[in-house]
């Protein structure tokens, strides 16, 4: 069992964050220890890794709720999960060529600057 602190930094999100995600429903309520300290799982925390990638890809609360509630309710949510997934990615892959281009346009300008235009 991993106390709250040590989950925190393996996955490498504060304290407040993993609280935050149990208000939501988006982790279920740890054990306890007889201190009254929350514990948590090896589970629990490549849960919560997955929850940080999702969120750094964008995906809201809300979606991530939903998301877990399909978890929770088993295998025959699987084609929904994969629907989920595969939107989020195509998100992430539009945003990466946005990124691309961006760097592209930063790079022009640079290369601009190099050769000693003002503009």
């Amino acid at each position: 069992m991993l106390t709250i602190g040590e989950v925190a930094k393996d996955v490498g999100i504060n304290i407040g964050a993993i609280r935050f995600y149990e208000r939501k429903g988006l982790l279920e309520p740890a054990a306890r220890s007889e201190q009254n300290n929350r514990l948590y799982t090896e589970h629990d925390r490549n849960w919560l890794l997955f929850i940080k990638c999702l969120r750094e890809t964008g995906m809201s609360v809300e979606d991530i709720k939903t998301y877990y509630d399909k978890v929770k309710e088993g295998t025959s949510t699987l084609p929904e999960r994969i629907d989920m997934i595969q939107a989020q990615k195509a998100k992430l892959l539009q945003d990466i060529e946005e990124k691309n281009a961006q760097l592209v346009r930063l790079e022009e300008k640079l290369e601009r600057y190099y050769r000693g235009e003002n503009y």
